[in-house]
């Protein structure tokens, strides 16, 4: 592998006493952020979907106690919710309204697997699905034409990536749908004074439909671990080549696509955490803490993808005295630590990379585009 030899001087590190204290603040959440970087590296390793491809004819849903189950190939799996939503959408149906009959009574679940089979048996007898199953139930109801990439092989060019340039993989977060795996150089950047960081980098996936294949720049503030991310370098839709009704044809080509997706995350990584990549995105967050900003400016540009009390949070912490856990002054940078602080203390996996992608986009200054869709 090779070793791209960047050291301290090529980047703008920083050298004052905030500096040297956060340097073991940074070295020890590094050593305890390791235990969940492998614990992720397991999990994708021990979950790996079971895949089918599925004509709409085939499909046999039912209900049951835990809400409706789906049957093909002689045997009945599960629902997950998030499969149920890709479902809904597939047969034409509302998905808050199919969510609500699924967790009802008897006879409403009973309508909800009649209305799929009616949908599915009916509608479109001869389409195509394929379904990706983890532990007994249903996780991705997607098109045919979805382009399988394989998390496995990604996750280890990542970290292998990552190791190439210095970076250490410190922060693994996976929920059912969805993981994230993030990297930082074990450096201290200070761009505004008594600001200090470490920069790194996210890579994500999703084997389900919930996320594209990307890799993002990271913030990370070092005094309340406020993390922020940004700028999609590698995104890619989940759309490959119609599968034929050959098994072995269609891994054939999705294992193509995975390697071409590997022998770019080299050059991926490498980009994002280089000296001029990593000096801009410091120029960046000078300039973002320069710029004054009203409260009333955030919540017209991003207001709309937060909830309810996730606004009021925000709005509260920016307004607040507190200059530990957010920067002092009323100014972009300060802004985007509001909605990263109510990030971390989020406990949903998914809804927290969203927030950390929205913090990350209220910096840059360009619309995250995942994030967008996600609203």
């Amino acid at each position: 592998m090779a070793l791209y030899h960047h050291g301290p001087n090529d980047y703008q590190t920083a050298a004052s006493d905030a500096a040297r204290h956060a340097r073991s603040i940074m070295e020890q959440k590094i050593e305890a952020g390791r235990a969940s970087a492998t614990s992720l590296f397991e999990r994708v390793f021990r979950h790996v979907p079971s895949d089918a491809i599925v004509r709409s004819g085939a499909l046999e849903f039912g209900a049951v106690d835990e809400g409706v189950e789906v049957g093909f190939g002689g045997e009945s799996r599960g629902i997950h919710r998030h499969a149920l939503g890709q479902i809904a959408g597939k047969a034409g149906v509302p998905g808050a309204y199919l969510a609500e009959l699924v967790s009802g009574e008897e006879w409403q679940r009973a309508l909800a697997a009649n209305v799929l089979n009616e949908h599915f048996h009916k509608g479109q007898a001869d389409a195509r699905f394929l379904t990706r199953s983890v532990d007994g139930a249903v996780r991705g109801f997607l098109s045919d034409r979805y382009r399988r990439l394989d998390s496995r092989p990604l996750i280890e060019a990542f970290a292998g990536a990552c190791q190439s340039v210095g970076a250490v993989p410190v922060d693994g977060t996976a929920s059912d749908t969805r993981i994230t795996l993030k990297a930082f150089l074990p450096m201290v950047f200070e761009p505004v004074p008594n600001e200090v960081m470490c920069l790194g980098i996210e890579w994500g996936n999703s084997d389900f439909g919930a996320a594209r294949h990307t890799v993002r720049a990271m913030i990370w503030r070092l005094w309340c671990t406020n993390k922020a991310t940004m700028e999609d370098s590698l995104a890619q839709v989940h759309l490959g080549r119609q599968l034929g009704d050959d098994i072995e044809f269609s891994r054939r080509t999705y294992e193509l696509d995975t390697k071409a997706s590997v022998s770019a995350l080299g050059d991926v990584v490498k980009g994002v955490l280089g000296p001029a990549k990593v000096n801009a995105l410091l120029e960046g967050i000078r300039r973002a803490d320069e710029k004054k900003i009203d409260w009333k400016d955030v919540k017209s540009s991003v207001g709309r993808r937060l909830l309810k009390g996730e606004l009021k949070a925000a709005e509260e912490a920016f307004a607040s005295e507190d200059v530990v856990n957010l920067p002092a002054g009323n100014s972009v940078w300060r802004a985007s630590n509001a909605i990263s602080w109510i990030a971390g203390r989020t406990e949903d996996p998914d809804r927290k990379l969203e927030l950390e992608r929205i913090a990350g986009e209220i910096v840059n200054g360009r619309a995250d585009k995942e994030a967008s869709e996600a609203a």
